[in-house]
């Protein structure tokens, strides 16, 4: 009888999981397309304050598919899915990401498509790997498109283990730190009736991973350097867009080395001035903020040349929700930034408006829970307070910021300039909204 041939694994050595095999994927692996998400970093501008936070989208794309591929290997044995429903699941989890941008979320605002769009464009032009790894195109792709409920498995706000993985990889990289109990939790997460859910076992284990989330919330992804950096660098990309020197359709295709080295060699004055503070670690700093009048302290230093503003609730919903004020909209930044500018007696380039970034992101969505009765249970249901507690976060630390350069700080943030800033938001916002 002739010896068997053993395909030879390929493994990965990854931090968050150990070692795994990605030969049965390999085909789709090795496109160019997928390649280029080593050289886009999952969180944008943040290893500038995090200098561990420098993982890329392959990485966590490559950690999304072996969590996949471990959960709809579970599902199958419990006869939720299919084999072909399983292939599938963890193929889109391997290409969920492979449309994004430069920066990751950073430039994702100036491209024609959210992260979804451009990945799925990019998946429809691969489907010859994807079929060479025995995935069943078709059904991959009406996954990616949202038409399939599947779907949820990668991309649940909550329990989506694409969210789970950057929870875990981005703790690690920048708190040193990760979610108690999220190994248990995507053991205990199920697909019924098109739905996902989780064991009543695992509500503890949902909840420290909802917290976890706020922890991240408050001290990474927003954190005041990081998000002043990207707004940095959204300018800098818009400048180069007005030029003519990029396009928006460019932005997909560029990794991040890529567009910074178009950022350098720029002919664009203020994009280059930009790129020089960056270079430095010069960042610029907030004059003026606006937040929820319930949360004025949040992040106040009494030494430091700021001037904070205080928003009712309403007030602070409609800031946040103003698409002038939106960082899709660099435009109209553009156009407030010269306004303040012509208010205070300095040029456009010396002022930056921060918006709020991706409020919606941050809001927590409810988790059901599958009892042992066979019926479904809200989980913001029984715990209510806890709802309300992370929504409380989430408006503590929404802010918008006007920022400048160190020099021009206490000029801004004195009283007469501040009130002067003020009233040209309230304006501008005022009129847009006509």
């Amino acid at each position: 009888m002739p010896r068997p041939t053993i395909p030879t694994p390929k493994i990965i050595a990854d931090p968050i999981y150990g070692i795994f095999d990605i030969r049965p994927v390999l085909p789709m692996v090795e496109t160019e397309e997928f390649q280029a998400l080593g050289d886009k970093r999952q969180l944008g501008m943040s290893y500038l304050t995090f200098p561990s936070a420098t993982h890329s989208r392959k990485a966590h794309s490559l950690g999304s598919y072996h969590a996949t591929r471990e959960l709809a290997d579970r599902w199958r044995k419990l006869r939720l899915i299919t084999e072909r429903e399983g292939d599938a699941l963890a193929g889109f989890a391997l290409y969920h990401d492979i449309g994004h941008p430069a920066f990751s979320h950073v430039t994702e605002d100036l491209c024609r498509k959210d992260n979804s769009g451009l990945s799925l464009d990019v998946i429809r032009t691969l489907r010859d790997p994807i079929e060479r790894c025995g995935i069943d195109y078709r059904l991959l792709e009406k996954i990616a498109s949202g038409k399939n409920p599947l779907a949820l498995a990668v991309k649940d706000r909550n329990l989506g283990i694409e969210k789970l993985d950057y929870l875990e990889r981005d703790g690690m990289t920048t708190l040193l730190s990760r979610p108690m109990g999220i190994e248990y939790l995507r053991q205990h997460i199920y697909f019924i009736d098109g739905k996902l859910a989780i064991d009543e076992k695992a509500v503890d284990s949902a909840i420290e991973v909802q917290n976890f989330y706020a922890k991240m919330y408050k001290n990474v992804y927003l954190r005041k350097a990081s998000v002043i950096a990207q707004r940095m660098l959204q300018k800098m990309v818009y400048r180069l867009i007005v030029r003519g020197e990029i396009s928006r359709d460019d932005l997909p295709r560029l990794t991040d080395s890529e567009l910074i080295g178009m950022i350098s060699v720029s002919q664009d004055e203020i994009a280059k001035a930009l790129y020089g503070f960056l270079k430095r670690r010069e960042f610029f700093r907030e004059a003026v903020v606006l937040r929820h009048r319930d949360f004025v302290h949040v992040g106040r230093a009494p030494d430091k040349a700021t001037r904070t503003f205080g928003l009712s609730d309403k007030e602070m919903r409609k800031l946040a929700g103003s698409p002038a004020l939106q960082s899709k909209n660099q435009e109209s930044l553009g156009r407030l930034e010269r306004e303040i500018g012509n208010a205070v007696g300095l040029e456009e380039e010396d002022i930056l408006a921060v918006p709020v970034f991706a409020p919606s992101r941050f809001k927590p969505q409810d988790i059901l829970v599958y009892s042992e009765k066979r019926i479904f249970v809200s989980l913001r249901s029984r715990y209510p307070a806890h709802f309300e507690s992370m929504e409380e976060i989430g408006m503590a630390y929404a802010a918008f910021r006007i920022c400048s350069i160190e020099k021009n700080r206490k000029l801004l943030s004195s009283p007469r300039a501040a009130r002067k800033i003020l009233q040209c938001i309230s304006d501008f916002s005022r009129q847009a909204s006509l």
